[in-house]
This record gives structure tokens, C-alpha cells and sequence, in this order.
């Protein structure tokens, strides 16, 4: 029945039984919610979504309001518009909202578009979930400004305990959503609401693990997520999705629809295209990180006495035509599984009985496992095996052996080919499901290398040797040839399949790969331990003993270290370089401290990558296996005049020795140190100590001056005050801002280029810069620089120079168990 309303002086139709929100969203007429979700029934929580309607007292929730005929709704009108932001500033008190009341936030953006990998997130620019992030969304469109009391931080560990999900509660701010998208979807819900009141947060009962609850993996709880507080382990670094892709999953016969998400060409992520109904754990978190293996086959080989050496299509093909012409006849065989798409199969089929008149076209069916194993006829003298679908010992009598696969393998490694196949998301065609329906496959990423879809280097040889029918420009093309209907998603189904409410039915194996293999948190499922990765290091001899670690402000530690030469050498400005393990890589740090009477020295690192993530596991007692130093060009002391030290993240704790030893040297000196909010701020009493005025800054206001380092810099300016020397700290952003406030009035200005830095010594160039007309490098001929000079363009690109090699395994390592006391360091009241 057809209901008529108005909403905002806009005469609009609904259907009985929908809520105004609903209608109003139908209508492009949007209401601010976050709690409602498409998957999920309404639930009116949150009270961001509440309207003004004609008649009816107070201020009802849109979601949960039916509509009415004659109904008269206003979504827009002051009073709303007021309660709202208040709403959501309440919200934000206990979640990291520095960003979002940034006045250089649009600047920001410009220069950080991506996420910068962090432990637990105190900020947008740190949050994985940055580019799809709902509170950020309604910040803007509600206009929020200053939050009305201080800000909060939970201090919750980021809790890394199950094999898929990270959970950082910190950013929660208890919608709900994902504990009623588990209870909607698989009956009985793994997470709930546990305590109460101030003490609430999203769990599982009596402190259980995820299996141990239930949990079947299946990642709706990440996909309702408004805020990031759930996150994808493998997926969560990866830059924005620049495609999405609706497609059918081939890791067993369901075929269910899945939306692919890409980045730069690599699979990132899968999704169910039915949010109400959830896909298993291989197609959501599997997929992804097995296509993306280092160890994929790239290029095609051929045997060369006995080494396989990588050489071009344009070679192989008719290298391996002119050896086929000896097999025609029943002495070749080809053997596939019916994992392989339909025109896979046709082609492979094709190929067999025309090009190579044969009968021997063997098609496995994969058992339960996905495991299919068959044998090579008697008689057989060449075959071509798509996967190691036989016995290795049935390879003994080939005169040629043909493999086309994804992975490496025995079989493989004994081949006289090797065709690189692309699969799964890299492909197009068709599938069948359990119920014979036709399912499409779209090509949603790039095969790596020279990888081609199976199809191709099979129609180039048949044409080679003279066939015809074999001219194929895409895959459509053949399922033209085979007569195939149109293939539609699996998206009518009303529940899911039983492999995504029982993760223990999933398939092992794909083209007899043990999917584990390449996806290691599918061991963790059947009860098996994970691979370890920073585990306690054994016994090392030797110093370089960890005296002390504490967090000091969130992801920020201070790790005091025996270190005796080089706490005798150390001066400002100068760094070590760092390796926690045999394993691990070399990573500079600057010196924040030393004392050369106990032999020690001071780092302050941010749990960032992996690297330093290995460091702040250690705890006090743990030895590292190096550490070298100082390195680095000293910072100049002496008598300027007016000194001002800016510094952010680790550069608080960097100038504090050039802040002491400047003092030292007659300067009168100004120390400003900035921080998202009070929470962050640390080393207040020591830089007191080390300088002759402080001023400490935060971004959302919550504690003195709100604002930026710079800001105070650029006002102390503008209002005459005699600079004579500006040394900045800190993040690139910062450190570049710093510079083009100071250049307009020709003060001298130092900027820190450690940031940059990878090994340490130049010699892997990553810190190669320009510096006004001539190419430096920061770790041996800085780190400080005259920050006028510096190409900050260059700086952006240098530091995203190894993003991809850092997101691939920054998730592997264990959580960071939070340690910070009560309070935080600053003594701000």
C-alpha cells in the first residue's frame, strides 16, 4: 500500500511498513545515522538519525519511526542540526577525534591520502579504516568543531589474538553493529556487550577466543564496522580500493558472489555481494593473500639441460609446438580438475582431440578437500598437466612434460615447461555451482608477471602447429563457440552456504595447493599453532641489553638500552642503527638520551611497521642482536641567540638533548612540542628541565594551546619576536610546514630527515634527497638539513618507496600488550 509524506517540503510516496529513514534514503534525502546499517533490522542506538515530525512530541528516531500518510517530517532544522553534533561529539570523547577538529586537516589530506601503518590508531592519518570511515563522514557534514571536554583515551591493547581480525576497541564506539550482524546471521552470536557502564566493550563471553566461541570467520562484523575498531588482518594497510569487482568464488563448488576489491592491481580483499548472507573464510580472507604469494609463478620456463630458465611467450611457444609435433596420437595425454573454468576445460578438451588427436583428455573431480589426483595412461609419452594432479613416480617414463600452474612444485620442478596460469580473481569465464547453474567470473586483478589465463598459451601453440578454430581474442569468445548461457550471480540464496556457518567444512586444497600453505591463519582454525614470527629471541651474547621499556604515550616507547661505547661517544642529533634478531632488518633510531656513566642509551620508538613492532615486544632483560653508533652528523651547538625546538611523535623525545645542549651553550631556548591530544604528550618534565620556556600544543584543544608546533612558531613571528634559529622534529608533514613558515622571514631552519632513512649507512640509497642544487643523503650527511633547501616533494615519495613491501608483512606479528600506567606524562591538570 502506497503511503503519502512529506519530508523537508517534499511530497514523496512510500510503501507501508518503511521507516522514514528508509524512505528518505530511497528518495536521495539523507539523514545522518550510524547504527543502521543495510544488513541489519534498525535499532535506533546511536540517536544521530532523529527528526522533527508535525504532531509528535520530541525527537524520534528515523530508523525506527514508520511512516504515516500525511505525515509532515523536517530532517534539517537547527535544533536538530545542534543535537546531532552533540551527539556525535559525545561519541567522539572516547574515540581518537584529533584529526577530525584539525584546522590542517584538508592540507593533511593532500600529503597523507593513504594510511600510515601503526600499531593502535590515535588518529585518522594512523587508521586503517580512513578511506571508508562513517564518524569521518558525519564530522564533515555536521560541522564539528571543538569537542566540549577533553578527550579520553581507552588505553586497550590492539588485540591481535585470532588469525584474521584486528581488534583496536580503542576506536569502538559501541554501535553495536557487529554483534547483531553475528546473532542475525549465524543464530547465536560469538561477540556481546560484556560489562557495564563506563566498563563496556565488544567481546566474547568469559574472555574466550574467537574459535573457542564460535566464530566461523566469515568477516561480516568488519564489513558493518563504522570505525575501524575491526579490521582485516592481511588487507588492512593497503591503500583505498581503486576497483571493485562483482565476480563468482572457484575455491569449491558454491560459487557464491563475491565483491573483489583491488588496489593497484592487487586483490586485497573479497566481500559477500549479498551483505545479509555471509561467504566462508577462504573467499573472505584467503582469496586475497593467496593470489598475492611471493612465490608465484611469473614467467614461463623452459628446460635448458638442467635448469629451467625463464624465457618469453614469444619463444616458448614455438619451442614447445615443435616438440609437441612428435606426440600426436594417443601418446599425449592432458589431465586438468573440474575446478578450471568451463572454457578452461573447452579449450583443454579442444586442444587434446583436435590439435594433438588424442583421446587422453582426463578431468578430475576434486574431492571434498578440493584435492584431485588422478593417473597417466599406459602409453603416455607427453603430457601436460594442468597442476600436480598425479603421483610423481608416473613422471618417470615422460619423454616431455608439460606443467601450467599458479605455484611452484615437485611436479613442476621436474617439468621441461612451465606455463604460468593466472586464476581465481585474475580470470574471466565461467563456472558451474553444485546445482548446475552458470556462475560468471570476472577478472577483478592482474595476474603477476607473465602469467596468462590458461586459455591463451595453449590457443598461440595450436595455431603454431597449424590449427584452426583456435583464434580466440577473450574468453567470450569461446563460450560463444560452446554455446554457454548467460551466467548470473549466486545472489538469491535466503541463508548461507554450511562452509561459511561451519569454517571446518572449508576446502584444504586448490589445484592440490594446500591453501594453508600460503594463508598460515588457516592453521590456527584447526587447532594448530601459527608460524612464529617474533617470538622471544634465545640467549644472546654480548650487550646491548634492554635495561628498561615502558609506553610512554600511546604506540610511543622508551626503551633505555646498555650500550657503554656508544653512550660515550653519542652528541646531538645522532643516531643508531638498530636489529632486534639474526632476522630482523636494520632500522635507525635517533638518540633521544644517554648517560656514558651507566653506559646506557635512550630510543624513543613508534610502534610503526615490523621492524619496530619486533623492538617494542622486547622487554626489559632481552638482548638485541646489534646495535651500532652514533651515527650521523652532530648537530651544530652554539651560541645563536633564540633557539626554538619544535617536535611531534618521536621528535619530543628527539630534541631533548639538543634542547639541553643549546641551553648549555648561552641560547635562550624555546621548546614547542605538539600532540593530537593531551594523551600523547610525554617528556614534559624533562624538557622543562632542558629549556628556558615550554609550550605544549594539541590539536584538538584538550590541553594549553590548541593547535600546531608551527602555529606557535608562526605567531611568535608575525608578532616581531627575534628568531635565530628554528629546529623541527618530527613527522615530514610537520617538519615541512615548519620550513614554509620560517622561509617568508630568512630565519635559519633545521629539519631532521630521519624519517627517511632504511639502512642507515648509504648504501641502499632510499634516503637519497636534494638539498637546494646537490644530492645528499640523510643518514650519512645529515640527518639535519636546511629545511629550506629540502625538496619535501621528494621526502613524500621517498617515504612510500617501500609501502608495499612493509604492508606485506606487517601483519604478521604478534600484538604489542599495552603497558601505559594510569594517566599520561605531560602533568597537565
Amino acid at each position: 500500500m502506497s503511503i503519502t509524506l512529506s519530508i523537508d517540503g517534499q511530497e514523496l510516496s512510500a510503501q507501508e511498513g518503511q521507516s522514514i529513514l528508509e524512505c528518505a534514503l530511497e528518495h536521495g534525502i539523507d539523514i545522518p545515522h550510524i547504527c543502521t546499517h543495510p544488513a541489519l533490522p534498525a535499532s535506533g542506538t546511536c540517536r544521530l538519525c532523529v527528526v522533527e515530525v508535525e504532531g509528535m512530541r520530541g525527537y524520534p528516531t528515523s530508523c525506527t519511526t514508520p511512516v504515516a500518510e500525511g505525515m509532515v517530517v523536517h530532517t534539517r532544522t537547527e535544533a536538530l542540526l545542534k543535537l546531532r553534533r552533540n551527539t556525535l561529539s559525545l561519541m567522539m570523547l572516547e574515540h581518537p577525534s584529533a584529526c577530525l577538529v584539525c584546522d590542517k586537516r584538508e592540507l593533511c589530506e593532500q600529503y597523507r591520502p593513504h594510511s600510515e601503518k601503526a600499531g593502535r590508531t590515535t588518529g585518522c592519518h594512523t587508521c586503517n579504516n580512513k578511506s571508508g570511515c562513517e564518524l569521518r563522514s558525519l564530522s564533515e557534514e555536521l560541522a564539528l568543531g571543538d569537542l566540549p571536554i577533553s578527550p579520553t583515551y581507552q588505553h586497550k591493547p590492539l588485540d591481535r589474538s585470532n588469525p584474521f581480525i584486528d581488534r583496536d576497541l580503542n576506536l569502538c564506539i559501541l554501535c553495536g553493529r557487529c554483534v547483531r550482524i553475528c546473532k542475525l546471521q549465524h543464530g547465536t552470536g560469538a561477540i556481546d556487550f560484556v560489562e557495564r557502564g563506563s566498563e563496556t566493550y565488544i567481546g566474547t563471553a568469559f574472555g574466550r577466543s574467537y574459535e573457542e566461541a564460535g566464530c566461523q570467520f566469515c568477516g561480516s562484523c568488519i564489513d558493518v564496522c563504522p570505525t575501524g575498531a575491526l579490521a582485516e588482518r592481511y588487507a588492512k594497510w593497503y591503500p583505498k580500493p581503486d576497483q571493485t569487482t562483482e565476480s563468482s568464488c572457484q575455491l569449491c563448488e558454491q560459487a557464491c558472489a563475491m565483491r573483489l576489491e583491488a588496489s593497484q592491481g592487487k586483490l586485497t580483499s573479497g566481500r559477500a555481494v549479498n551483505e545479509r548472507v555471509p561467504i566462508c573464510v577462504l573467499g573472505r580472507f584467503a582469496m586475497a593473500e593467496f593470489l598475492n604469494g611471493t612465490d608465484r609463478l611469473k614467467a614461463p620456463l623452459m628446460r635448458v639441460g638442467q635448469v629451467l630458465r625463464e624465457t618469453p611467450w614469444d619463444a616458448i611457444v614455438p619451442a614447445l609446438a615443435d616438440k609437441l609435433k612428435a606426440f600426436r596420437g594417443d601418446g599425449f595425454t592432458l589431465i586438468c580438475d573440474s575446478a578450471n573454468s568451463l572454457e578452461d576445460r573447452y579449450v583443454f578438451k579442444k586442444f587434446t582431440t583436435e590439435v594433438m588427436q588424442s583421446q587422453n583428455y582426463i578431468e578430475i573431480e576434486p574431492n571434498a578437500q578440493g584435492l584431485a589426483l588422478g593417473s597417466i595412461p599406459a602409453g603416455t609419452k607427453a603430457a601436460l598437466l594442468v597442476g600436480a594432479l598425479v603421483p610423481t613416480a608416473q613422471l618417470d617414463g615422460l619423454e616431455l612434460l608439460i606443467v601450467q600452474d599458479c605455484y611452484p612444485t615437485e611436479t613442476s620442478q621436474r617439468a621441461d615447461f612451465v606455463l604460468p596460469a593466472a586464476v581465481l580473481a585474475e580470470i574471466a569465464g565461467t563456472v558451474q555451482d553444485s546445482q548446475g547453474h552458470h556462475r560468471p567470473l570476472v577478472q577483478a586483478c592482474t595476474a603477476p608477471g607473465l602469467a596468462q589465463a590458461q586459455w591463451q598459451p595453449l590457443c598461440q601453440i595450436a595455431q603454431a602447429l597449424g590449427s584452426d578454430g583456435f583464434a580466440y581474442d577473450a574468453v567470450g569468445a569461446i563460450g560463444q563457440d560452446m554455446g554457454i548461457p548467460e551466467a548470473a550471480l549466486q545472489t538469491e540464496r535466503d541463508q548461507a552456504p554450511p562452509v561459511a556457518t561451519d569454517v571446518k567444512q572449508r576446502r584444504s586444497h586448490f589445484r592440490n595447493h594446500l591453501i594453508e600453505d600460503r594463508v598460515r591463519a588457516l592453521r590456527e582454525l584447526d587447532g594448530a599453532e601459527a608460524a612464529p614470527v617474533s617470538e622471544p629471541q634465545a640467549e644472546l651474547s654480548g650487550g646491548f641489553e634492554i635495561l628498561k621499556k615502558h609506553e610512554i604515550a600511546p604506540n610511543v616507547h622508551e626503551i633505555v638500552i646498555k650500550a657503554p661505547d656508544i653512550a660515550r661517544k653519542a652528541q646531538p642529533g645522532q643516531f643508531v642503527i638498530v636489529m632486534v634478531d639474526g632476522e630482523s632488518e636494520r632500522v635507525p633510531y635517533t638518540l633521544c638520551d644517554w648517560d656514558a656513566e651507566q653506559g646506557s642509551i635512550t630510543l624513543v620508538v613508534l610502534e610503526m611497521g615490523q621492524s619496530s613492532r619486533k623492538l617494542v615486544l622486547r622487554q626489559a632483560g632481552d638482548k638485541l642482536a646489534h646495535l651500532v653508533g652514533p651515527l650521523g652528523v652532530p648537530m651544530e651547538i652554539k651560541h645563536y641567540g633564540t633557539a626554538v625546538l619544535t617536535g611531534g611523535c618521536y621528535g619530543v623525545g628527539a630534541i631533548l638533548r639538543m634542547a639541553s645542549a643549546l641551553k648549555e651553550a648561552g641560547n635562550h631556548v624555546i621548546t614547542v612540542v605538539e600532540a593530537r591530544s593531551h594523551y600523547k604528550h610525554y617528556y614534559a618534565d624533562k624538557l622543562e628541565a632542558a629549556s628556558d620556556e615550554l609550550i605544549m600544543t594539541t590539536i584538538d584543544g584538550s590541553l594549553n594551546i590548541k593547535g600546531h608546533a608551527v602555529d606557535v612558531v608562526a605567531a611568535k613571528l608575525k608578532d616581531g619576536e627575534k628568531l635565530d634559529l628554528v629546529v623541527a622534529v618530527g613527522c615530514p608533514f610537520m617538519m615541512m610546514l615548519t620550513s614554509r613558515e620560517t622561509k617568508p622571514y630568512e630565519v635559519k631552519t633545521l629539519a631532521a630527515l630521519n624519517p627517511i632513512m632504511l639502512d642507515g649507512t648509504g648504501m641502499c640509497g632510499a634516503c637519497r634527497i636534494t638539498v637546494g642544487e646537490s644530492t645528499k643523503f640523510a643518514c650519512v650527511d645529515g640527518p639535519m638539513f636546511d629545511a629550506h633547501l629540502v625538496d619535501w616533494d621528494e621526502v613524500w615519495d621517498r617515504r612510500s618507496a617501500y609501502s608495499r613491501e612493509e604492508i606485506r608483512v606487517v601483519g604478521k606479528t604478534e600484538s604489542v600488550t599495552a603497558q601505559h600506567a594510569a594517566g599520561h606524562q605531560c602533568n597537565c591538570k
